[in-house]
C-alpha cells in the first residue's frame, strides 16, 4: 500500500494486483492447523488452485515458520503474527515472534524426528530472510505465486 501525504490529508492507493492477510493469534502449537485453514482459503479468494503445488508450497513454508515461532520463539501469552502478501508474481509468508535473537535451540538437529523445516523451507522458496528488531523476530521466505490458468490476477 502506498500512502501520499499531504498537509491536511492522507490517502492510501492499493496497488491493483496486492492481495494481503494477516492474523494476530496468541502462540500455541494448536493453532496451526486453523491458521493453514483461514491461508488457504485466503488463496481461494485470490483465485489460486488450492490443491495445486504452489498452494502446497505456501502452506508447507507457513506451517514449519508458524511451528518455529510459536515452538522456539514464543513463550506462554505471547503474540505470533502471520503475513502472507501477493504482489507481482510473487507471494511472501512472514512470521513474526517474540523472540529476537536467530539461535537455533539447543536439541536442534538435522535427523530425527524434528530440525528438517527449515531445510524444506529452503528448498522451497525463491528467498528466505530473518528481520530482528529488540523484542521481535520475523522470518519470511518467498515463492512464485500461482499461475494456473482463469487465476483472478
Amino acid at each position: 500500500m502506498l500512502l501520499l501525504t499531504g498537509a491536511m490529508h492522507m490517502v492510501a492507493v492499493e496497488h491493483p494486483t496486492a492481495r494481503r492477510w494477516k492474523g494476530r493469534y496468541r502462540a500455541h502449537v494448536d493453532l496451526v492447523p486453523m491458521v493453514r485453514h483461514r491461508v488457504r482459503a485466503e488463496l481461494g479468494k485470490w483465485g489460486w488452485d488450492v490443491k495445486g503445488d504452489r498452494a502446497g508450497d505456501v502452506l508447507l513454508i507457513l506451517t514449519e515458520l508458524l511451528t518455529n515461532a510459536i515452538r522456539h520463539g514464543s513463550g506462554p501469552g505471547d503474540v505470533v503474527v502471520v503475513r502472507v502478501d501477493e504482489q507481482g508474481g510473487i507471494c511472501q509468508v512472514e512470521v513474526e515472534d517474540s523472540r529476537p535473537d536467530r539461535l537455533l535451540p539447543d536439541d536442534f538437529m538435522a535427523c530425527g524426528e524434528h530440525g528438517r523445516g527449515l531445510i524444506l523451507v529452503d528448498d522451497l522458496a525463491l528467498a528466505v530472510g530473518v528481520a530482528a528488531t529488540a523484542t521481535t523476530k520475523k522470518v519470511w521466505a518467498s515463492v512464485l505465486a500461482d499461475d494456473k490458468p482463469g487465476a483472478t490476477r
